[in-house]
């Protein structure tokens, strides 16, 4: 299988639970203000970054322990983390319906969204490094890295 076709099937599932729709979500679902909203993505991006570089170590860790099946393993594992807390907000929402403005509630999706991007640093540099090594096994260039992305 080519990379590209992983890429297309992960920026697939990014879109459908966390792209374009995050913040209209946060605001009318959830009920967060709009200071709470830029709140929960600011922490979300900031989560993002710290974790990524944790996520490539832990990858590379478990490459060298099971070849072949490390990164996979970390890609799956950070995907199933981020569905996990998108899936939950669904409960939150459903659990809390009468309380769905209390601090509570509202703290549970802010943190619902940094678990989730957390399992995104663990799936999208490790995306990059299997591309990168499924080239380097075909002897192609890493400067074809971009035609696969």
């Amino acid at each position: 299988m080519r990379p590209r076709h992983l890429y297309f099937a992960i920026f697939t599932w990014l879109v459908f639970s966390g792209g374009r729709f995050t913040a209209p979500f946060l605001t009318n679902v959830a009920h967060l203000s709009d200071t709470l909203t830029g709140l929960a993505l600011a922490l979300q991006t900031m989560s993002l970054s710290l974790f990524s570089s944790i996520g490539g170590a832990v990858a590379d860790h478990l490459e060298k322990k099971y070849p072949h099946r490390g990164r996979a393993m970390t890609i799956v594992s950070g995907l199933g983390l981020s569905t996990s807390a998108f899936m939950l907000h669904g409960a939150v929402v459903h659990i809390f319906q009468k309380n769905s403005t209390s601090k509570l509630v509202m703290s549970c999706h802010i943190f619902l969204r940094v678990i989730y991007s957390i399992g995104l640093s663990f799936a999208m540099p490790v995306l990059d490094g299997l591309t990168l090594s499924h080239l380097v096994e075909q002897g192609s260039k890493k400067e074809d890295f971009g035609k696969e992305r």
